[in-house]
């Protein structure tokens, strides 16, 4: 298991939140984070939006199986970064999505230590042919901060002060 700090899994789903702001503009309403969940198109949801609120807030923190895999079609992230220890979103990715990747670490599975030092040594090569000079690629990549508009709805109560000085102003023109 990664030696890597344990990130919670609030703070995986408010990543994965603000990476669909950057690719849509939005934020995915959690009702269709309940639709997109489910295995089939259509079909029924791996769990309610109220239980996917709940893991995004932080009041549950341990999803069973089925909830799991539901999160990763939801939020289309790969399975094991849901699961703790497991940060590398970037590595995951790579690993799930790329079937040569994969195929890549099976044949440097019994070439040890040396094996992986040169496979990370042609990488880095291929990197560099490629016109990627930057070998420090983020586990979890860059987000711009998030700035959402403000919501529409009703105005906070004011205090009685506030309300008294709000009216004075008005009546004064200010």
């Amino acid at each position: 298991m990664p030696a890597d700090p344990d990130i919670s899994l609030a703070s995986k789903l408010e990543l994965l939140l603000r990476r669909a702001v950057g690719r849509t503009g939005k934020r995915p309403s959690v009702r269709a984070l309940e639709k997109a969940s489910a295995a089939t198109p259509g079909g029924k949801p791996a769990m309610t939006h109220q239980v996917i609120n709940d893991y995004i807030n932080g009041e549950k923190t341990d999803p069973k199986s089925s909830q799991t895999l539901g999160l990763a079609r939801a939020f289309d992230a790969p399975v094991a970064f849901f699961l703790p220890g497991y940060n590398g979103l970037t590595s995951l990715e790579v690993y799930e999505r790329q079937t040569d990747a994969r195929e890549a670490l099976r044949l440097i599975h019994d070439l040890g230590d040396e094996g992986a030092a040169e496979l990370l040594e042609a990488a880095r090569a291929i990197r560099r042919q490629h016109g990627k000079a930057d070998t420090n690629i983020p586990e979890v990549p860059e987000l711009p901060p998030m700035v959402e508009p403000p919501r529409p709805g009703r105005r906070r109560r004011l205090s009685f002060t506030e309300a008294a000085d709000r009216a004075v102003s008005d009546l004064e023109g200010l």
